[in-house]
């Protein structure tokens, strides 16, 4: 039998286990993908939605590697890159409370400050192969849904989003919170004539020029509490829209938790977000 320390975090109620690859080398433990399976599963185990590894790289200080609950690896996660600063500074691994730890994607900057972590996500952009011919990152395009229309903004983050805003359709003039959208998210993500790889899809509410309030689907999932690239792309959208704000921090209520996000309205700057991370538990994973 062999063991492997872990430490379960979550940010906004997205859960995360990590690893550090000097315990898995110590333990001589193979990080396969029927383990990760196991690993994530919610019925057993730990329960988790991503598996975190922390590893010293020569680019830079860390390298940010993470893998999906099907055992493949992604690219990125916002909110897992979070908890992963927390761990370095939980474990003593860094001392300096800014520093840069590469993905696939980019080398992210991320720097704490009594425990809110925040992290450049780099700038926006227009979703590659969209059908419409976007020439603008604010262009904005129709959308119906059987004898439903909607107007949605898309906007990637490294990933695709169709921003939806409440205010303009009368089918979502209701009570955001209370709305029967499952209807359309998964006919939205599904319709690949318009977004050949799916999309992640928002609905978002305006509460006041500091503050909006939304609900997301994730592409190949369902939907789910919490998502950094999401407020940033309803950010995005929303400043683009209304040019409200214009880098200033905007409140994003999520069903899950509220962080904030802040971008200049100029298309070579990052968008900035910031909230904090959260340690649940540490234990022994055993291997028979």
């Amino acid at each position: 039998m062999k063991k492997l320390y872990f430490v379960k975090m979550h940010w906004t109620w997205n859960d995360f286990v990590l690893i550090n690859n000097d315990d898995l080398e110590k333990s001589e433990i193979i990080l396969t993908k029927k383990l990760i399976k196991n690993m994530c599963c919610r019925h057993f185990w730990i329960w988790s939605d991503w598996v975190l590894v922390v590893s010293k790289w020569k680019k830079v200080a860390f390298k940010y590697v993470m893998y999906n609950t099907d055992g493949s690896q992604a690219e990125m996660c916002g909110n897992g890159i979070r908890c992963y600063m927390k761990y370095l500074l939980d474990k003593w691994l860094i001392w300096d409370k800014n520093i840069d730890v590469e993905t696939d994607i980019w080398i992210y900057n991320l720097s704490i400050d009594n425990n809110t972590v925040t992290v450049d996500m780099w700038k926006p952009s227009r979703i590659k192969n969209l059908i419409y011919k976007s020439k603008n990152l604010w262009d904005r395009f129709p959308l119906k849904i059987d004898n439903d229309e909607f107007i949605f903004t898309p906007v990637s983050m490294w990933n695709p989003h169709a921003v939806i805003f409440c205010r303009d359709s009368n089918i979502l003039c209701e009570l955001l919170e209370k709305l029967d959208i499952h209807k359309y998210w998964k006919k939205i993500e599904n319709h690949t004539d318009i977004f050949p790889n799916k999309t992640n899809v928002e609905f978002v509410k305006i509460k006041s020029e500091k503050e909006i309030m939304m609900r997301v689907w994730e592409r190949w999932v369902w939907e789910t509490l919490s998502c950094w690239t999401w407020a940033c792309a309803a950010v995005v959208a929303w400043i683009l829209a209304w040019k409200l704000l214009k880098d200033k921090f905007i409140k994003v209520d999520l069903p899950g938790w509220i962080l904030e996000v802040k971008w200049s309205w100029n298309l070579s700057d990052s968008v900035i977000m910031r909230w904090d991370a959260v340690k649940v538990f540490d234990w022994y994973y055993y291997i028979y």
